[in-house]
């Protein structure tokens, strides 16, 4: 048999087909579902993917990340220099920086197409909570577009992040997946690829694997290869999946077509134990959230933004304690209590924590007349 290679010279990716011959176009979409041990190259290579959609003019969302920042490194990459980059937060995080900053909750539609490049790390978001509450709140608002210039590949790192960010945002587990597995598979109709990653093929829904359009094998390491897939030993020694060099890959296709490829792996990829922030030169300063009120039974207990304004009309305004007390509905002792605590906070710390998370402009002045 004679063997055919495709080669996508642009970005140095090649693909000897084994059986049968593919060709794979970057400009519909598409989704890639890769599998590895750790250490394999499945985020290297996912990056590889995405410089090709770069390079033929698509937007890039690198979604979902591991937790020391591994996305960052975009931010040395050649791309800096050709295409517009936003990095995307979290509320009460400050990020300083010389790129375009906006939170999850301000990035419209428009953003996707004006940036190429869009970065949301987890070091960018106050907790695990917030990063997939948010990002869960921006995917849903990306999948309301009804028309686009370009596609958008959207990266994510660990396919299991995917259902967990749909579970912040869905109480029943159930309904989540159904929705993420929705998502996948319509993603087409709103101009979305996806590059997902997972280190066990099966740990992965077989929904989700069925409407995979290229499945791509990295090194499997110890683990077996999984009973429904061991016939691709008719085309790979053992030896060559269990070590398989990271810049190297197997690659199954919706049509069954059967290749082994090779990528340039990104120089720019962050290696293990290196502060990326500090290679980017990235600072980051985490606040705290606003405190809501909560209930208790048919109470409510005073919030921060409360607070606040309690110290201001006792403060500016000049209002008594029963006063304020009447207007806010509260007990007169309830008013003195968090004057008190506005007070003393400022006698040992020198600030109001509670005012400082609402930024008020008391947050250093006594409450006193």
């Amino acid at each position: 048999m004679i063997l055919k290679i495709q080669t996508l010279r642009l970005v140095k990716m090649k693909i000897k087909w084994l059986r049968g011959n593919d060709y794979i176009s970057f400009r519909k979409p598409s989704l890639w579902f890769v599998q590895g041990i750790r250490g394999s190259g499945k985020s290297s290579f996912l990056e590889h993917l995405a410089e090709i959609h770069l390079s033929l003019g698509h937007a890039v969302w690198d979604m979902y990340g591991s937790r020391d920042g591994e996305s960052l490194a975009w931010l040395r990459s050649k791309w800096t220099e050709e295409k517009r980059i936003l990095l995307i937060k979290g509320e009460y995080v400050d990020v300083s920086c010389s790129y375009p900053v906006k939170t999850a909750e301000e990035v419209t539609l428009e953003d996707f197409e004006r940036y190429d490049l869009l970065i949301s790390s987890p070091p960018l978001f106050l907790n695990m909570d917030q990063e997939f509450m948010e990002l869960g709140r921006l995917a849903d608002k990306l999948y309301r577009r009804l028309e686009w210039k370009k596609l958008t590949y959207v990266i994510m790192r660990e396919a299991a992040n995917f259902l967990y960010s749909r579970m912040k945002l869905v109480a029943d587990q159930t309904e989540a997946k159904t929705q993420a597995v929705y998502m996948l598979r319509e993603g087409r109709h709103c101009g979305i690829s996806f590059g997902l990653d997972s280190v066990r093929l099966l740990s992965i829904d077989i929904n989700v694997r069925s409407i995979a359009d290229y499945l791509i094998l990295k090194s499997q390491g110890h683990q077996a290869l999984q009973r429904e897939y061991r016939w691709l030993f008719r085309y790979f020694q053992p030896y060559s999946i269990m070590h398989m060099p990271q810049s190297c890959f197997a690659i199954i296709t919706k049509k069954g077509c059967v290749g082994y490829g090779t990528f340039k792996y990104p120089e720019w990829h962050k290696q293990e134990r290196e502060n990326i922030l500090k290679a980017v030169g990235i600072k980051i300063e985490y606040g705290e959230p606003v405190r809501e009120g909560k209930y208790r039974g048919s109470y409510k207990t005073i919030g921060d933004e409360e607070h606040a304004e309690i110290i201001r009309l006792y403060r500016d305004e000049g209002k008594s304690m029963t006063r304020i007390a009447e207007e806010l509905k509260r007990s007169t002792a309830t008013i003195k209590a968090h004057i008190d605590r506005h007070n003393n906070n400022i006698e040992k710390m020198g600030y109001c924590p509670t005012c400082r998370r609402v930024k008020s402009s008391l947050e250093r002045e006594k409450a006193i007349r």
